[in-house]
């Protein structure tokens, strides 16, 4: 028994250190484990750790319960309890041989869930690359689009012509400073107005023909129509738009481009009228010299008559009364064809004025009309002109202001002056204004409103070439309250303008 006390001692001592041994590797395998739980060789380590442990515990524990009851006599108890821990051992070892058989399957599938993972990784940064580089894109065309926008509302903001947008019953929704200007209203008042753009045409056939040619062809093309601004002043305006389905999700909208071409409609006017002239005064000077000599021939043999009238007198008094307006008509032919003098100095447009309202408050006609004087000039106003021609056209004025009132109303005269470049002298009446159709023939020659016998048609066309001679210009308009105003346009002496020479003026 002494013998095998040492055999005995490291087969205890054995037993203890493979149990503790294999306690240790559950412990770590198990801390590999848990670092990386998706790979499968430490959870194979982990199950294989725990089966040897098992054949540890159980055969150390078999060996000690052994050698204790071998030692005590009961040889019995053993033999009884051998089988058990036999079969424990093998339990163990039929853990540890499934589980290195199926490792192989167990690798197989880990395999798969790695690769898989890798994947999902590989997937997940492409992805992430993708998001990047679409948020690129997205910066980058959101720039664009934002560069698109301003171009286009700086060229809608800032362009000369009128655009307009509005919604399919053509109320306005969005209009520029082009448009603010010539419509006279502010956009805030336009918007909160609903304000549409048939509101602004006022002859109501052009309205209809637009709404027609939008409905049916859904555009217009060049479409030349008067258009009323605030201050209720009509000028001429050409338009072209057209209809706009819009993005998808978005409504339909028309957008019009509106082109103000009144001043170039006046100067077109003002070309013909003078084209006109021009031949008129050609043919009026030939008729008047034709006309003239025998109009004095018999005014001459009249007046010889009238001495020894007898029994003929009044129908003698009636030809020389007809003659003398027939004298009268031929000159104003020959004043109307330039060829009377008109020689050129240097004048005071205050005196002349003063000088005419002076004459023309003697006169019976004036007696019951209000004559407002311009104020007292504090300088003298020179122009360069012919002082006989442009008193000639102030009367001329004056007395049509005076029948316009029907010589019981007011005529007021004013003088000023603008930017020391332009002198205007202005005729104003209370009287019963100027029809609208009769603006564009009022200094056409031989065109006049009052009854036979009463006017030639020549004093405002007279009038008119004298001033264009002059270098000037005349222009009528209808008072917001009531009457009319005739306002002419001089150059002042020594303006930036280029005064004609004497020669020129002369011709």
């Amino acid at each position: 028994m002494t013998a095998n006390l040492p055999i005995l001692l490291v087969d205890i001592l054995g037993s203890v250190i493979m149990v503790a041994l294999g306690v240790l590797s559950i412990f770590k395998a198990k801390s590999l484990r848990d670092l990386h739980p998706d790979n499968a060789v430490f959870l194979y380590l982990l199950w294989i750790c725990v089966g040897f442990t098992l054949f540890a515990v159980s055969r150390s524990l078999s060996h000690i319960l052994r050698q204790f009851l071998v030692l005590t006599g009961s040889v019995d108890v053993w033999h009884t309890i051998g089988p058990y821990t036999g079969a424990i051992n093998t339990i163990s070892f039929m853990l540890v041989g499934t589980v290195t058989l199926f490792f192989n399957q167990s690798w197989g599938i880990n395999e798969k869930i790695l690769s898989a993972k890798q994947k999902q990784e590989d997937t997940s940064i492409k992805l992430l690359e993708l998001n990047q580089t679409l948020e690129q894109k997205v910066v980058e065309r959101t720039e664009m689009l934002t560069s698109s926008e301003h171009k286009a509302r700086r060229i809608f903001e800032h362009s000369l012509d009128t655009i307009v947008v509005t919604d399919p019953a053509f109320l306005i929704a969005e209009i520029n400073r082009a448009g603010v200007t010539l419509t006279g209203y502010h956009k805030s008042e336009i918007l909160d107005r609903k304000m549409g753009l048939p509101d602004f045409l006022t002859v109501p056939s052009d309205k209809e023909k637009i709404l027609n040619l939008l409905e049916t062809d859904e555009y217009i093309l060049n479409e030349e129509v008067d258009f009323l601004r605030s201050d209720q002043v009509s000028v001429r305006v050409l338009i072209t738009g057209g209809l706009d389905y819009g993005a998808f999700g978005c409504g339909k909208t028309f957008h019009f481009i509106i082109k103000n071409i009144n001043d170039k409609k006046k100067m077109e006017q003002q070309i013909a009228r003078a084209d006109k002239l021009a031949a008129l005064g050609e043919l009026s000077a030939g008729v008047a010299h034709e006309i003239n000599n025998p109009l004095g021939i018999i005014l001459g043999y009249t007046q010889l008559m009238l001495k020894n009238p007898g029994e003929h007198e009044d129908d003698l008094k009636t030809i020389e009364k007809h003659v003398k307006n027939c004298k009268t008509v031929v000159s104003d032919l020959l004043t109307f064809s330039r060829k009377g003098s008109s020689q050129m100095h240097p004048i005071d447009v205050c005196k002349v004025v003063d000088d005419v309202i002076s004459f023309l408050q003697n006169h019976s006609d004036f007696r019951d009309v209000a004559l407002v004087a311009p104020d007292p000039c504090s300088r003298a106003l020179m122009v360069y002109g012919n002082e006989q021609e442009l008193s000639q056209v102030i009367i001329n004025l004056m007395i049509n202001a005076c029948h316009a009132v029907e010589k019981k109303g007011c005529i007021q005269v004013e003088i000023f002056r603008n930017d020391d470049q332009w002198i205007h002298i202005s005729v104003k009446d209370n009287g019963t204004g100027i029809p609208k159709k009769n603006f564009s023939r009022i200094f056409d020659p031989f065109f006049t409103t009052k009854p036979v016998g009463e006017g030639t048609g020549l004093g405002l066309s007279v009038g008119y070439g004298i001033i264009r001679r002059h270098g000037g210009d005349i222009r009528v308009r209808n008072r917001t309250d009531k009457g009319a105003a005739f306002t002419i346009t001089l150059p002042s002496l020594g303006s930036s303008h280029d005064t004609p020479t004497r020669e020129e003026m002369n011709k």
